[in-house]
This record gives structure tokens, sequence and C-alpha cells, in this order.
């Protein structure tokens, strides 16, 4: 009786056996598709994975050991999806290599750089610490601007100065308060240049850039006047108006109140639309001359033509209650008198913006 039972035990022993090795590649090749799936949904999905037999050999990868070792973790806790107990029967060879980063330049002078065009896009330029820093820089850039283009950001070693990414932020603070401009920075100093319509986005570029501890700083900001429509800002219509005279005279027959040249009435034109456009306001317009000649006959001929110029403005389209013709004759020199250079930049029309009364 004993021997039967025992004949028994034996045959499902070799019965066992073969089924074991008869099911054996199906199970593995399972096992191989189950774990490549638990890798895909972890992520992974450019290791590979070799099934022998009941030991799985990942291959492949890894920007980390961290990463590695993460990748083996998933692998080994894969369970077997066609096991009646959803059990883990495999082992896991890990040979996943390791990336080796490339070795990190050092950068002298330090630079950082962002300029904004006049579209709102921002265009990136220089180094950053280390792969954190440069991911919040870029993190930074895109909430402050939105389209960031040409992101030439890169890490290096060097010897920035302590509040690098401090200054980084500050100047992107600054930089979106301008119509259109640009910030650069090397080693402690830090400028920031460029235009915008508005005074107090001007002046608080100004306080910005005079706050970023531990650098040395400048900024030069112009203040520039819309195209079309009404100002109402005072000192943007001088601005303006200055800005439109940069470079250019309006210029008179020698000893006389007449407007000579087709640059000066050029000029004039434009002035009378910038002046238009300062509706609001009224207009000082001042007459100057060298100090040639008496001073009684300068300041006669300063208050002349400075009424000429009044004039023709009223022709114009400018109201001519809002303008008003002041000649100071030689009182008020610019230059010096001695040559004829400094004389010639005496002879001049000031416009001078005033507040309505």
């Amino acid at each position: 009786m004993r021997a039967n039972w025992f004949k028994g035990i034996i045959i499902l022993a070799i019965l066992s056996l073969l089924w074991a090795l008869f099911t054996a590649p199906n199970r593995s090749k399972s096992m191989g598709e189950d774990i490549r799936g638990s890798l895909a949904a972890a992520g992974f999905t450019d290791t590979q994975v070799d099934m022998n037999g009941n030991v799985a050999t990942l291959t492949g990868e890894a920007a980390s050991e961290a990463t590695r070792n993460e990748i083996g973790r998933v692998a080994a806790e894969t369970k077997c999806s066609k096991c009646a107990d959803k059990k883990t029967w495999h082992e896991v060879k890990n040979d996943i290599a390791v990336k080796t980063a490339p070795p990190v330049p050092t950068q002298s002078p330090y630079t950082f750089s962002a300029i904004k065009s006049e579209d709102g896009s921002v265009m990136l330029n220089g180094w950053v610490q280390n792969q954190e820093q440069l991911d919040r820089v870029l993190a930074k850039a895109k909430a402050t601007f939105g389209n960031v283009i040409d992101r030439k950001v890169r890490i290096a070693n060097g010897a920035p100065n302590d509040g690098w990414e401090g200054a980084m932020t500050q100047n992107m603070d600054s930089l979106s308060l301008l119509d259109y401009g640009r910030f650069s920075m090397k080693d402690s100093d830090t400028e920031i240049s460029g235009a915008t319509m508005s005074v107090d986005a001007r002046d608080g570029v100004v306080a910005k850039t005079a706050n970023i501890a531990g650098f040395n700083s400048t900024a030069n900001v112009k203040l520039v006047a819309p195209t079309t429509g009404e100002i109402t800002n005072i000192e943007v219509c001088q601005t303006l108006l200055d800005d439109l005279k940069r470079g250019k005279k309006i210029n008179f027959a020698y000893d006389k109140a007449e407007i000579r040249g087709a640059e000066s009435f050029d000029l004039l034109n434009s002035l009378a639309s910038a002046a238009n456009q300062c509706a609001s306001f009224k207009i000082n317009i001042e007459g100057h001359t060298d100090s040639d000649g008496a001073n009684s006959y300068n300041q006669r001929l300063s208050e002349a033509r400075a009424n000429l110029v009044v004039a023709y403005l009223s022709e114009n389209g400018v109201e001519r209650s809002r303008m008003r013709a002041i000649g100071y004759g030689e009182t008020k020199p610019i230059a010096d008198n001695a040559t004829d250079a400094g004389k010639a930049q005496n002879r001049r029309i000031e416009f001078i913006v005033t507040e309505s009364e």
C-alpha cells in the first residue's frame, strides 16, 4: 500500500515538473510583457527587458544612479498577471548603465542677458550655476513674459556674484515694465536700458535697478510718446517735443524773423502734430539769440522769431490760445558765445510744456 502511495507521489512530481517545463517559455514571455508594461506605466519606456527563464535582464541608460535603482525596483515588484495568485516569481538582473554627465565648462566673465522686442517676445542668453537654477530661471522668464524664445541659457562654473539669481529675477521684473529693452549682467555689473510710455514704469525700473544689492547697477530708460491719441502726462509731452527737436533746428534768415529751409518747416510740421497730441497743456515758445549786437536788438529779434513760430503753428492746427511767445534775447545762453559753434547753439527756439490754467 505504501509502495503504491509513494509511486503516486513520484508520478505527480514528474507530471508537475513536465508541466512546469512545458509552460515555462510562455510564463517567461508573459512575465517579460508584465515588466515592460510596469516600466512603461512608470515612465521608463527606453528600458529593454530580456527574459531568460525566470531571470529578467534590464539594459539601457539612466540619467542617475537613483533612476537606475528605481527602474530595478519597479521591475522586481512586478507581479505575474497570468499566475493564479498574481505572485512575483522572477529575478531581476539590473545591467542598466548610468549616463556620464558631460564636464561643466568654466566661464569668465560670467554673463547673462535678456532682450525684449516690441512684440513682447524675450530672448535669453547666458550662464547659470546648476540645473536647479536653470529650471527656476526659465520658469521665472515664462511666468513673467510668456513668450520666451531662443533659450541660450547654459550651466557653467565660474565666479558669479553671490546674488546672481536674485539680480536676474529683479532685472526680469524691471524689463517687464518696459515696452522694449534689454538687461545685461557681467560678474558684479548689471545694466538695463529701453523705452516706455509710462513715467511710473520708468521710475519703477530706475528704483528697482538701484536696489539690486551687491551689484554696480545702471539704468538708462527713455520715455517715449505714443504715435496716436492724446497724451495726458506733461513729462511725456515734453519728452516728445524734445525728441523731435534733438539733432534738428529751426533756421532763420540772418538777423531776421524769417524761417528758412525745408528742414525747418518739416520740423515745425512734426512739432504741430505733437502739440495737438498734448491738447491738455499749454506750450511756451521761447526765442533765444547769441550775444552779437545790442541787447535791446537781440531781445526784439528773439520775440519776433518766437511770435513767427507761434503764428506758423497756429496756421497748422495748434490752438493759438494754448501757445505763448516769449523772447529772452541773449540772456540764457547754453554755450560759449566766444566761439562760432557756441553762438550757433545759442540761436534757438525752445518749446516748454506747461500746465493749463
